[in-house]
């Protein structure tokens, strides 16, 4: 590396650059085990913790289906009950996605969130049609958590520019890569 950085320094090198369009779908709807994880990446919550939290979400305050699934799809005939929920959710904090879900007609049948197949015993965690009323701040982190994955999940791919830039300099290539955001999609939630 020191020889090549000495060969190099002062030099000029040739450029050649190539800019290729890229898109990131949203994550799967949550089940027990992604939900876990997310929360104790962003929150540091434990496993355990984040359990009991959406578990009191489920039964106390009622605003989450039922925590302890390992699907992430909701089933086929759900769509009613989806576009229920984003009612519910216009007159909250998440109004303005919600709203957009809906004005541009977003939920359709799509085997990545709606399908039989991937659902065992319970479906992915989702808010419900209530109005979470009175959450303790944890709670309240848990659940913005589940509610902004359920409305990314209808939002378009989010795309990108992604450019990868070889400069040759006394014929050794030096790589450099960037990724330029053109439409946020589902990133926007």
């Amino acid at each position: 590396a020191e020889a090549i950085r000495i060969k190099c320094q002062g030099k000029t090198g040739a450029v050649n650059e190539e800019s290729k369009p890229a898109t990131e779908i949203c994550p799967l709807l949550y089940d027990l085990t992604s939900l876990q994880r997310d929360a104790n990446g962003r929150f540091g919550f434990s496993a355990k913790m984040t359990l009991g939290l959406a578990q009191a979400l489920y039964e106390k305050h009622k605003v989450l289906t039922y925590p302890r699934t390992d699907s992430r799809a909701l089933p086929e005939d759900y769509l009613g009950t989806v576009k229920e929920t984003l009612s519910s959710l216009t007159k909250s904090r998440y109004g303005i996605f919600a709203k957009q879900v809906l004005k541009e007609d977003w939920v359709k049948p799509n085997k990545r969130i709606f399908n039989n197949a991937k659902i065992s015993d319970h479906f992915a965690i989702i808010p419900t049609s209530l109005e979470p009323k009175v959450l303790s701040e944890v709670e309240a982190k848990l659940y913005d958590l589940v509610t902004k994955r359920f409305l990314a999940i209808f939002f378009p791919a989010a795309e990108f520019l992604v450019t990868t830039r070889i400069t040759r300099v006394e014929n050794e290539p030096f790589k450099t890569e960037g990724k330029v955001m053109i439409n946020p999609g589902w990133q926007v939630v």
